[in-house]
């Protein structure tokens, strides 16, 4: 592989457990950004050290200006936006010149185990159904990359989401630190950490197979509350189907996918 894409959460980095430090008016936020961005170079580092020539780097988390340009190793390039303007989001950078993506420091979905279990948008977001399957962001973000023939090779996060990573991705796991519950995991040494990386990613870079492209989908999402449904339904293209949920549908995922953004971001500035 020559060319890699690198879609980089905070939640599922090594060292970090509290959600409250993920947001920026956090205590250790600074910190939680220090171990994204030595995660994100670790492995950065290694992809060149085992052939790869071109790393795109996009920011999945929050508001998606965690990582520092100064600090990301100079050999790689990266996505800088204000989050809400990715059409893409998480996978924002994408495209079909791609040999492979990774997921760095992902987690779990909503209502499952795992540190800071959630999908897309905590406060809003209770659950989203592909095709009558509940995904997680990992999941919801493959359908993305196989629209544009990429193959997801490695996925990273606690141990519970690792589970989740063989139902949804059946790629390549490193895990960076094992879930105890929700805002509480154990984290190897750091030295451990990139031992499992180093052989994680060279078997990621074996992958030879190219997924095939997306079919059109149907989608509902779910809300915790009535109110944000109610609000989006006005929208077209957007169906109620009950007090909490609504059904959006288009001709390709690339197009499903960014309503789904556009939908929740609607929601968050106005509801």
């Amino acid at each position: 592989m020559k060319k890699v894409y690198i879609s980089a959460d905070i939640e599922g980095i090594w060292g970090n457990s509290n959600p409250a430090n993920t947001a920026k008016n956090g205590y250790l936020y600074s910190e939680y950004c220090t171990n994204m961005m030595n995660e994100v170079n670790l492995v950065i580092d290694l992809l060149f050290q085992n052939g790869v020539e071109e790393v795109v780097v996009n920011d999945s988390h929050g508001n998606m200006d965690n990582l520092l340009p100064s600090k990301l190793d100079p050999r790689a390039a990266f996505v800088s936006a204000n989050g809400a303007y990715k059409e893409f989001g998480m996978m924002e950078g994408l495209d079909d010149s791609f040999d492979g993506a990774l997921f760095i420091g992902y987690h779990s979905r909503c209502n499952s185990p795992g540190v800071m279990a959630h999908t897309i948008w905590g406060t809003m977001v209770r659950k989203i159904l592909v095709d009558g399957k509940e995904l997680g962001e990992s999941g919801l973000n493959r359908l993305l990359a196989n629209e544009f023939g990429v193959p997801v090779i490695l996925a990273s996060g606690d141990s519970e989401y690792g589970k989740q990573v063989e139902e949804e991705l059946g790629c390549v796991f490193v895990e960076t630190k094992k879930a105890l519950n929700n805002q509480c995991a154990l984290c190897c040494s750091f030295n451990e950490l990139k031992n499992r990386y180093t052989k994680g990613i060279q078997e990621a870079l074996k992958t030879d197979e190219k997924p095939a492209i997306s079919s059109s989908h149907t989608m509902e999402i779910t809300f915790h509350h009535s109110r944000n449904a109610d609000f989006v339904s006005r929208m077209d293209n957007v169906e109620k189907m009950d007090d909490c949920t609504v059904r959006i549908e288009k001709e390709t995922y690339k197009d499903l996918y960014a309503l789904m953004r556009f939908v929740i971001k609607v929601c968050n500035a106005y509801v």
